[in-house]
């Protein structure tokens, strides 16, 4: 098994789920150095997790270690300009969650990858945390039958700050990235057509919306999503219902209910599990490299979640549905 040498391009808030993850498989990953403008983060980074070389520049970084992987932590706003240093260094990378803020900037980073011979993979590790991995295997086992359609709602009381609390884009930007991936992932199609509405609530400090109410089709097959960032009732469920069984998704595993009862199937990788979840996006990527493949969770495949991210705004901004082709914009 090829040990990756890789380096962390961001030390904010969520790199301690992805140093958590990491360090936890040094037969896969040596860990070598880290960057971030802010000295008490590298300091962090490197007092907690050992993080031999950090540095406050991404160049600074480049220049002074070995290695071959990257992830990257940064802000979308930054992101492309991140990209660029570490494709033309020749660094192959995973990005966290959104790969960028809309698809046509999505589609620049995955073309200045493709342009520079790397591999791009992202962080969409709500596809194992939250069960989505094992509703897809069991659709696919035939357990549910025809898929009639999907209720999935998600509503929190959630207050972010610095740079979110700022972004035109927030809600479903922030979460609704997880869950359109995770429908996708689910059915195994692509979406083609769109229907959102949105809406800010005066309890959360937000630039961008706080609540989204959203429709689509996956070929005949409807789903039904609410992304509420000001509920004061807290809850995460999704429902899938099929013509022989109905599939609950929850946060500890998902549920199937038949004409015979009801059997659970636990996620390992949900709750403290996730660090583990993230590992394994970037697993994708190191055992693409190794393979010479292209990993599941790649650039290229992001493109049709963001194009259903995007697509989402166009519909609330125009005030009506927004149609795709394979899951991309027409």
């Amino acid at each position: 098994m090829t040990v990756h040498k890789l380096a962390m391009v961001g030390c904010g808030g969520v790199t301690a789920m992805h140093y958590d993850g990491y360090t936890a498989h040094p037969e896969r990953i040596q860990l070598v150095a880290a960057c971030d403008p802010v000295a008490e983060r590298r300091d962090w980074a490197q007092q907690t997790y050992g993080v031999a070389s950090v540095h406050e520049t991404l160049d600074a970084m480049i220049d002074a270690v070995d290695w071959d992987v990257a992830v990257v932590c940064t802000p979308t706003s930054i992101r492309r300009e991140m990209v660029e240093q570490l494709a033309a260094a020749g660094k192959h990378l995973m990005v966290e969650k959104p790969l960028a803020d809309t698809y046509a900037e999505a589609k620049t980073l995955v073309d200045i990858c493709a342009k520079a011979n790397v591999k791009l993979a992202v962080n969409q590790n709500f596809r194992e945390h939250y069960g989505f991995h094992l509703a897809r295997d069991l659709v696919a086992e035939g357990r549910l039958g025809k898929v009639l359609g999907i209720v999935h709602e998600d509503l929190m009381f959630r207050q972010d700050k610095g740079w979110r609390r700022e972004a035109e884009r927030h809600a479903l930007s922030v979460m609704g990235v997880h869950w359109l991936d995770g429908f996708r992932f689910l059915l195994g199609r692509e979406a083609s057509w769109v229907w959102c509405r949105t809406a800010s609530s005066p309890a959360i400090d937000a630039t961008g919306e706080t609540e989204a109410f959203t429709h689509l089709l996956f070929d005949d097959i409807p789903v039904t999503y609410t992304e509420s960032f000001s509920s004061r009732i807290r809850r995460t469920d999704t429902v899938v219902l099929g013509a022989l069984a109905t599939l609950r998704l929850g946060s500890e595993g998902v549920q199937l209910t038949d004409d015979a009862g009801t059997t659970s199937h636990q996620n390992p990788y949900a709750g403290k599990g996730k660090p583990e979840s993230t590992y394994r996006c970037l697993d994708q990527l190191l055992q693409a490299l190794d393979d010479g493949k292209e990993p599941a969770n790649s650039g290229e495949d992001n493109l049709r979640t963001i194009a259903l991210l995007d697509a989402a705004y166009a519909s609330a901004k125009a005030g009506e549905p927004v149609t795709l082709t394979e899951g991309l914009p027409r």
